[in-house]
């Protein structure tokens, strides 16, 4: 769809330009209405998504997007993705410059991100087991409840998180996420996106 269309979309379903004014214009893959994906979604360049279309900017679900594996990016110039629904993943992780919009509610196991220069915006709840922003990564917007074990560093001061409501669990991350992402009691980027895309468990059982 062209951006005309999107913003059309956008005005339709209610989101203010405020929202969607961070976008890129250009084209966009859309799904018409809710999606439920066995696997995972990559966001970068050259990687298989779960739409035939060939993306120029990014993609737009009218509808819940559910997916049984990871949404993911390690590339700069990762597609954008827009969700007019829910949001529901096994994990999410992002280290380039993402530009995701999620109107609903937001729930992972695993929240993952690395590196500011990003567009993140969820306008219901943010909920996932363990959430780990990082490198002065935050999300821009939370609408709703915040929760999860958080970790949330930037070099070398902890930086607020700003949301409707947030609860915070009490366990520590490294007790929650399996040994095998852990190095000498930090997360294993590498280690964590590995086993994420390949399906294995990331929380203890």
């Amino acid at each position: 769809m062209t951006w005309d269309e999107a913003v059309a979309l956008f005005e339709e379903r209610g989101l203010s330009e405020e929202i969607w004014q961070n976008l890129y214009e250009g084209e966009y893959v859309l799904h018409t209405g809710s999606a439920d994906i066995d696997g995972g979604f990559p966001l970068n360049d050259g990687e298989d998504h779960p739409w035939e279309e060939e993306r120029d900017i990014g993609y737009i679900v009218d509808g819940d997007l559910t997916l049984s594996g990871p949404l993911y990016d390690f590339d700069d110039g990762a597609a954008a993705l827009v969700v007019l629904g829910n949001l529901k993943v096994k994990a999410l992780h992002t280290t380039c410059d993402s530009k995701i919009i999620v109107t609903g509610h937001t729930t992972a196991e695993v929240i993952y991100a690395e590196y500011s220069d990003k567009y993140l915006v969820f306008a219901g709840d943010l909920r996932a087991t363990v959430q780990l922003w990082l490198s002065e990564s935050t999300p821009d917007h939370i609408g709703g409840t915040f929760a999860g074990s958080l970790v949330h560093m930037g070099y070398d001061r902890d930086y607020p998180i700003e949301a409707g409501k947030v609860e915070l669990s009490p366990v520590p991350f490294s007790e929650l996420l399996v040994p095998e992402v852990l190095e000498d009691g930090e997360v294993d980027s590498e280690a964590l996106l590995d086993r994420m895309t390949s399906g294995e468990p990331l929380l203890r059982s």
